[in-house]
């Protein structure tokens, strides 16, 4: 598994309406179930948070957490950070957490492309490198009351649209709605693209209310500031903090760092649906058949 690089007995001095004692009902609840890995109580408080301290709910979001990284194999296999597929990957588009909280107390991550060559945009990639990095990422940065994203689309394109597989979208919104450890409280485009309509037709479909009202987009620059203020974003974006390249690079670093650990974390994180009681799961209960989808067309 994973590695925590947080102190548990801080978190919950940090939130003292997170009860101890109830965590710990869920983590025994998990290591009951037959067809789940025994997550340890640092991770089981991730949820828990993220689900409002919800015991009910918690319960069903680790076991959509778990199912996805089982069957949804497009972002969740073949997570060996030294390869040269996840290497591109990752040098195509920032990973940047900033370093400071908005004053509401928000985590915020941004990323831009960084190779503007849409022949190197490999979609499914990209998401399994931001998807694995944010695991990596909140169990060394414990609990945050919530967490924005910026999109810069800087050099996004048509061709890049293009190379965006519809059914990967489905199962990736999917993760991001039903099953994510964290409460994201905005998602915010910046530099917006003139075929913004095409973008937003293709991914709809998929998208529930709730994160419907939660995304933004920003012709100027200047409209981010009422949620993000000038001063956290990177000196490149008018910012005091650093250009976003070096905060790119601690990410990197960071992923590189965790190469064994996350090799073990995908053997280990998972369902056994052998096990798991009534009816096991498949990735058809969850997504449909495949075939149903056209691909995409731009005119």
């Amino acid at each position: 598994m994973l590695s925590i690089d947080f102190d548990l007995a801080e978190q919950y001095a940090r939130f003292p309406k997170v009860k101890a004692e109830d965590v710990q009902k869920i983590v025994a609840w998990v290591h009951d179930q037959p067809h789940m890995p025994n997550l340890s109580e640092p991770e089981v408080l991730l949820f828990y948070f993220a689900c409002k301290c919800s015991t009910e709910v918690t319960k069903q979001v680790i076991d959509k957490n778990l199912t996805c990284h089982t069957h949804i194999e497009e972002l969740f296999s073949n997570l060996n950070v030294q390869s040269p597929e996840i290497q591109r990957a990752i040098n195509v588009s920032s990973l940047a957490p900033l370093p400071t909280l908005t004053p509401e107390g928000y985590r915020v991550f941004m990323s831009n492309l960084r190779d503007l060559d849409a022949s190197s945009f490999n979609f499914p990639d990209m998401l399994k490198v931001y998807l694995v990095f944010l695991d990596i990422f909140i169990r060394r940065d414990g609990l945050q009351k919530g967490y924005v994203v910026i999109i810069d689309q800087t050099g996004f394109t048509l061709g890049h649209l293009s190379r965006m597989n519809v059914m990967v979208l489905k199962k990736a919104f999917y993760y991001f709605q039903e099953a994510l450890p964290i409460q994201l409280k905005g998602v915010h485009f910046i530099n917006v693209v003139p075929f913004l309509d095409k973008i937003l037709a293709l991914c709809s479909p998929f998208i529930k209310k709730e994160l419907f009202d939660i995304l933004h987009f920003h012709n100027k620059l200047e409209d981010l500031f009422q949620y993000v203020p000038l001063d956290m974003l990177p000196k490149d974006y008018g910012g005091s903090e650093v250009e976003i390249k070096q905060l790119h690079e601690r990410s990197r670093r960071m992923m590189i760092s965790k190469h064994q650990e996350i090799i073990e974390y995908k053997k280990l994180y998972r369902i056994d649906e052998n096990l798991r009681p009534g009816k096991p799961k498949k990735v058809s209960d969850l997504f449909g058949t495949e075939g149903n989808f056209r691909k995409l067309e731009i005119d």
